[in-house]
């Protein structure tokens, strides 16, 4: 009886941490309309472009954590667009409420070579379009709503179980100048079946000289302005994504793509409105897993194919439709 007890508490313990895990990366689609950019990603309205560039990592087994001789490498080019499509200020109240347009896309060439067989796709392609809508409800609380559509797949074969709808409200708490956080839910299709799990996220910041910057599930980075010109920075960045795949074993559809960095971003202000963005550093974790696309198997216990460590590089552009504060 104790032994099945402390197994059974040990697989609720386990599937916490799953729901917990899921709940992440399922609001990370939202972020992702400002954050798949990286260093270059927009704080506002404006465009941006980038493009990140992984060498070759051994792949390491699942099933042993062995370093093999098989290799991957990825080539990622990244496009983000957020519009204003209206904006309104009660000058007797203060509150304000706006709308917005955001577009986004990622499309991630894989070279893999010495595989015994097919474990990283090719080619990825993420796309979406959001519209999110933002008002204050007092002084301290703000609602943030989103809904967006978007297509997840591997181009071997497009179909409907390629498109991806997410949609959440967010209530945000100003704590105060620096400091804000925000708890709601978001409807996600991710696993076929619709279902509602908890969102949140945490913002904190300074404006001194070395600005710490935690921007959770996103990043969290300290940066300093070296002159007019010029912003230095050291960024922990963390990106997830989930894609409809083909050709996996015992159907499993689905693959979640987990990617965790730390490197410096260098920021060259070229005008009032431009931003040249590159960086470098290490990829701690890069990894892939796969599971039936089913609600039921939500929680079934996930073994990721790894790559081992390595350096990155990326480079981009940033065109801020206002004036970016520095």
């Amino acid at each position: 009886m104790m032994g099945y007890t402390s197994k059974h508490l040990q697989l609720r313990k386990q599937k916490k941490s799953l729901y917990l895990l899921v709940a992440i990366f399922t609001f990370a689609p939202a972020q992702r309309l400002f954050a798949q950019l990286g260093a270059a990603s927009l704080n506002g309205p404006g465009i941006g472009f980038s493009v990140d560039y992984l060498p070759a990592s051994r792949y390491i087994r699942p099933e042993d954590s062995v370093k093999t001789h098989a290799t991957s490498s990825q080539v990622r080019y990244n496009f983000g667009a957020i519009f204003s499509l209206s904006s309104r200020v009660d000058t007797i109240t203060g509150k304000v409420r706006n709308w917005s347009l955001a577009a986004s896309g990622s499309y991630t060439k894989f070279t893999n070579k010495d595989y015994e067989h097919n474990i990283f796709p090719e080619e990825l392609l993420g796309a979406q379009l959001a519209l999110q809508h933002y008002r204050n409800i007092n002084r301290r609380w703000s609602l943030v709503a989103l809904l967006s559509a978007g297509i997840y797949t591997d181009l071997v074969k497009v179909d409907e179980k390629d498109f991806f709808v997410n949609g959440g409200v967010l209530f945000v708490k100003q704590v105060n100048r620096r400091f804000s956080y925000g708890i709601g839910a978001m409807l996600t299709n991710s696993f076929g079946t619709p279902m509602v799990l908890p969102a949140f996220m945490v913002r904190w910041q300074t404006d001194n000289k070395y600005r710490i910057d935690i921007n959770f599930p996103e990043k969290i980075s300290v940066s300093t302005t070296l002159n007019k010109y010029t912003d230095l920075g050291l960024a922990f960045r963390m990106r997830g994504a989930a894609y409809d795949v083909e050709n996996q074993q015992n159907n499993k559809r689905m693959m979640g793509q987990t990617e965790v960095s730390i490197g410096l971003e260098n920021t060259w202000h070229l005008n009032k409105h431009i931003d040249f963005v590159a960086s470098a550093g290490a990829t701690l974790l890069n990894e892939v897993s796969f599971q039936e696309k089913d609600l039921s198997h939500m929680f079934d216990k996930q073994h990721p194919h790894r790559l081992a460590t390595n350096y990155f590089f990326s480079g981009g552009l940033r065109w801020n439709f206002k004036p970016a504060r520095r």
